[in-house]
């Protein structure tokens, strides 16, 4: 039996290995896309930030692969997956809402090749391929116009607790007294 269950835990280990290194390879990607092909530069483009997310019974310490801020604000936050693109749109666009004290305008999850890119502000899906995403002056040209919009108060705690699920973090709802 102990054989068994080293060749599941080898077998098990061996997947999550690959897994990562696909998402790597898939972070390379967009790395240079943002870079070489859309124009952004180096410094306009934070690596796997972390931030805080304070719900009423809890808090955590969250993170994205890539956020893009460009003067005057934070234009796009951006999720790698290898797999699964329509499964992380709900996380991007809940992230991108909460993790400013205003809504980053643009999301985007991305295989590499194949993307969601989500208007945060309207909801409406922008493109569906990493080619669809802004350039570096289009991102100018959208952000000259742009006015800072808070998350409305009362989707807050839900689009918190969407990013705490996708996190994977236990945080307790909330008893109502009836």
């Amino acid at each position: 039996m102990e054989e068994k269950e080293k060749l599941i835990r080898e077998k098990i280990e061996a997947e999550d290995l690959s897994e990562m290194l696909q998402l790597r390879g898939v972070k390379q990607i967009v790395w240079d896309n943002l870079t070489k092909e859309k124009g952004f530069s180096q410094g306009e483009i934070e690596i796997d930030p972390h931030f805080e997310i304070a719900l009423s019974d809890c808090k955590s310490t969250v993170s994205i692969d890539f956020i893009i801020t460009l003067p005057p604000a934070t234009f796009a936050v951006i999720r790698c997956a290898n797999s699964g693109l329509e499964f992380w749109e709900r996380y991007v666009t809940a992230f991108a809402m909460v993790v400013k004290d205003y809504q980053i305008p643009f999301a985007m999850v991305t295989n590499g090749y194949e993307a969601k890119i989500i208007n945060v502000l309207s909801g409406a899906l922008e493109g569906e391929t990493m080619q669809d995403f802004y350039s570096r002056q289009e991102a100018l040209k959208i952000l000259k116009d742009f006015k800072p919009v808070p998350c409305p108060e009362k989707r807050l705690e839900r689009e918190k607790r969407i990013i705490y699920a996708f996190e994977d973090i236990k945080c307790p709802t909330p008893k109502t007294d009836k």
